[in-house]
């Protein structure tokens, strides 16, 4: 039997002294250990409250301030990837002021909050580009400034890391844009300034002039209309320093399609264009009102013309004559077997007076003045025809002209000729040109274009239709 006397009792407790004394010892060592990369947790220091170093469970290496066991205060985060965070931290996570540098190279200074950027700070780029302004949630929003490394500036709102709202745009090349942004790019209503003086007010899509605006140059002309990729395109009108003004359609920059083109002196063209150029069917009109219609190719006139209206200044059609004073003669007491008829003056097909045609009577013996209240009928009875000329080249044959006689008169327009003679027109017209060279926003110039408007040679009379006679009905 064990008695306590024997020391048999006193025996275990001894054993277990010395089997567990190492441990106790080694537990109140502070001595830090070797760092492993393994180890997580205090790696050295007081990591509770106080100064310390831990590394978290993902390999994050902190150093720098503890309270009730977190990070708290001023510290040093060395983060696994390669990034680096030094600053102020508060219960475990960045906050406050501090610097976080990217392992790429770009570098943030300024606010945090919760562990993220969050307030005033600074980006500078590994690329050289720089942000000063707000930040939320790791990213650019709020307003701020962001300068390019082409010298390029944008002052505005941001919006998760784009420029997004209102802002102003300065290019590296003096190039500047005032208006709105959305997606990092210019949309919807804004306006751009060319650093020699140009400027496009208007619409903007994904950076480019689409839409509804108005591109006004330093010499004075400027454009109003539809526009599309940088470009006037669709319908609008051009108005130019010298006074000539475009109206109609465009594409690509140029006149395509149909439009009016009004010179400043006041003749015009109608018709068809492509690339700047007459082609198609088309009308020149002169300030005086003549008008021919040609049919152009590139620009080209091909084949005659034909008239469609006359100069309402140049009397094609002599006025009539005043009237004269009828006589009073004795009363013949044998009146003569014809009626007296008098003719007058009448409207012609194109509205103005033709007084080439009086029918001729018996010689009156006996008349007394005569008020007329309404038009006289004229004569049923032929006309006598005209002595016979020599007959011309261009002239209508006598059979045409015998037949004239019975249904109409020689045009007094063409002189029967159903031609008519025109000198060389010469025009300066007004287009414009991309100089942008496909640097930025398309930017144009205006420049004068020399054009045969109107050639030399015969064109057919309006008047008659190139027959040389004009019916009385």
């Amino acid at each position: 039997m064990i008695t306590p006397g024997n020391g048999l009792l006193t025996r275990p407790v001894t054993w277990l002294l010395l089997c567990f004394l190492p441990l106790f010892v080694q537990a109140q060592d502070t001595k830090p250990a070797p760092i492993s990369g393994s180890r997580v947790g205090c790696m050295s220091g007081n990591c509770d409250n106080g100064t310390g170093t831990y590394r978290t469970g993902s390999g994050n290496v902190y150093e720098g301030s503890f309270q009730g066991g977190r990070f708290h205060g001023t510290g040093k985060m060395s983060f696994k990837d390669g990034d680096q965070y030094e600053g102020e931290f508060k219960e475990g996570k960045m906050s406050g002021h501090g610097t976080y540098t990217f392992r790429n190279g770009n570098m943030y200074v300024g606010s945090f909050s919760g562990g993220k950027m969050e307030g005033m700070g600074v980006m500078t780029y590994a690329s050289g580009n720089k942000y000063e302004g707000e930040f939320r949630a790791n990213n650019k929003s709020g307003k701020g400034t962001f300068w390019f490394t082409d010298n390029s500036k944008y002052e505005g709102e941001f919006t998760n890391d784009r420029m997004d709202g209102s802002g102003t745009w300065n290019y590296g090349n003096g190039d500047k844009y005032i208006g709105h942004f959305s997606a990092g790019k210019q949309n919807g209503k804004g306006a751009y300034y060319y650093k020699e003086g140009n400027m496009y007010e208007g619409d903007f899509i994904n950076g480019n002039f689409t839409g509804y605006g108005t591109f006004s140059m330093t010499d004075g002309s400027y454009y109003e209309g539809e526009f599309l990729n940088d470009n006037f395109s669709g319908t609008g009108l051009f108005f130019y320093a010298n006074g000539d003004v475009y109206a109609g359609d465009w594409s690509k920059g140029a006149y395509n399609g149909c439009g009016t083109y009004y010179y400043a002196n006041g003749d015009r063209y109608d018709g068809d264009y492509l690339n700047n150029q007459s082609h198609g069917i088309g009308v020149f009109t002169e300030e005086n009102g003549n008008a021919v219609q040609y049919h152009y190719l590139e620009g080209s006139i091909v084949g005659e013309g034909m008239q469609l209206a006359e100069a309402t200044e140049t009397h094609i059609i002599s006025k009539p004559a005043p009237a004269t004073p009828v006589e009073s003669k004795p009363v013949n007491e044998n009146p003569p077997s014809k009626p007296i008829v008098t003719e007058t003056p009448k409207e012609n097909t194109t509205g103005k007076i033709d007084t080439t045609h009086t029918a001729t009577q018996a010689p009156v013996v006996k008349q007394e003045p005569v008020v007329k209240e309404s038009p006289p009928v004229a004569v049923a009875t032929p006309p006598p025809a005209p002595t016979p000329e020599p007959k011309k080249m261009d002239e209508p044959s006598t059979k045409t002209i015998e037949a004239a006689h019975n249904s109409g008169i020689t045009c007094p327009n063409c002189k029967g000729k159903g031609k008519i003679a025109q000198a060389e027109i010469r025009k300066n017209k007004m287009v414009t040109k991309d100089i942008s060279n496909g640097m930025g926003p398309r930017n144009f110039v205006t420049y004068t274009v020399n054009e045969v408007v109107r050639p030399a040679g015969n064109i057919t009379c309006g008047r008659c239709g190139g027959t040389g006679i004009i019916s009385q009905q």
